[in-house]
């Protein structure tokens, strides 16, 4: 694995964080078109890369991840819709097959940061306004960012 497609799915993921962050902040929903077109285009990176670079087995693993992140998301917000909505479900696809592609065990340091964010966030959000809806998206984005940008 090169550098290049560490570059791409920084400038993938960056697109993405653009769109989604002050639309999850502003409405508190995530647009299911653009993460999906972020995981097709991401799926495609790291097949194209998988196979020029010969990671087929990586790319396999990182796929497994997805899935597994991918069930536990859906579990959760099955149990609590309103803790967790279904637009997370789906951006944990692409992020965790990026995140994944690079290293598995940093798909464990991305969830602990962004589950650690997320929750320093909701208790300054529920002292300051009481409320207790916080946007787990951004979260989520800019933790597999960082995640991406400490691969480098």
């Amino acid at each position: 694995m090169d550098g290049l497609i560490v570059i791409v799915l920084l400038a993938i993921i960056m697109v993405l964080m653009m769109v989604q962050i002050p639309l999850d902040f502003r409405t508190h929903h995530l647009s299911r078109s653009a993460t999906i077109g972020a995981a097709l285009v991401i799926s495609m990176s790291v097949a194209i890369d998988a196979w020029v670079s010969g990671s087929l087995a990586t790319a396999g693993v990182s796929v497994l991840a997805t899935i597994a992140v991918m069930c536990v998301y859906g579990i959760a917000h099955r149990v609590s819709p309103h803790s967790l909505g279904w637009g997370d479900v789906l951006l944990v696809v692409p992020l965790t097959l990026a995140v994944a592609y690079l290293s598995v065990m940093s798909v464990i340091w991305w969830q602990l940061a962004a589950a650690t964010t997320g929750a320093v966030h909701a208790v300054w959000v529920r002292m300051r306004s009481g409320s207790s809806h916080v946007p787990f998206g951004p979260h989520l984005l800019v933790s597999a960012w960082l995640m991406l940008v400490a691969s480098v």
